[in-house]
């Protein structure tokens, strides 16, 4: 998940690939259309195209018959998330949650207009509220993870013993802690029991 959530972040760092997904999530189009909208060279967009496609960010859904000359291939976008990063004074955080919105995509082509602008508005306000109240958990996250890595540095010498909290702390979880530092799963559990009372 951390490569992954890498790649995106490498991906939506580049304004012109975040142009060209910007484009595709309004209709789908080939390479040459988009480099007269945006402004580059047909050269320039294949090869951000390239990358989105590796990063399997968009694909083809085939190709259109051009009277002057190649066909021409014609992308989609997929691979929707959300991407979530929490840098905060005691931790850092990144998480990728997929969309599936292929599956359940509701529709709404009943309601008039206006109706559909006020939903907008509502999910919006409901999101912003989540966000605020996110916002408020983290903040008790960072405390909490501040006063538990106080007592770790007051109480705790031994520096493998230490590492393993630490990255406990970030993990929550014996077996991927074990993993991630090359340490048998009971030396982990064992640390982690006896610092926690467990």
């Amino acid at each position: 998940m951390d490569d992954d959530f890498d790649l995106i972040l490498s991906i939506f760092e580049n304004s012109t690939r975040r142009e060209i997904l910007r484009r595709l999530v309004l209709d789908d189009s080939y390479a040459l259309e988009i480099s007269r909208q945006i402004g580059l060279s047909q050269q320039a967009i294949n090869k951000q195209m390239e990358v989105l496609e590796r990063a399997n960010l968009i694909f083809s859904v085939g190709k259109e018959q051009n009277p002057q000359g190649a066909s021409r291939k014609i992308y989609r976008p997929t691979g929707f998330s959300t991407l979530i990063i929490d840098y905060s004074r005691n931790f850092i955080e990144t998480k990728r949650y997929p969309l599936d919105i292929f599956e359940k995509t509701e529709n709404y082509l009943n309601d008039n207009n206006e109706s559909l602008l006020n939903s907008l508005r509502e999910i919006n306000s409901r999101i912003d509220e989540l966000m605020k109240n996110r916002a408020s958990l983290i903040r008790q996250k960072d405390s909490l993870i501040y006063s538990i890595t106080r007592k770790i540095g007051e109480s705790v010498r031994d520096n493998i013993s230490r590492e393993i909290l630490l990255n406990y702390l970030e993990l929550l979880d014996v077996e991927e802690v074990s993993k991630k530092l090359s340490i048998p799963v009971y030396y982990v559990n064992d640390v982690v029991s006896k610092f926690f009372n467990l």
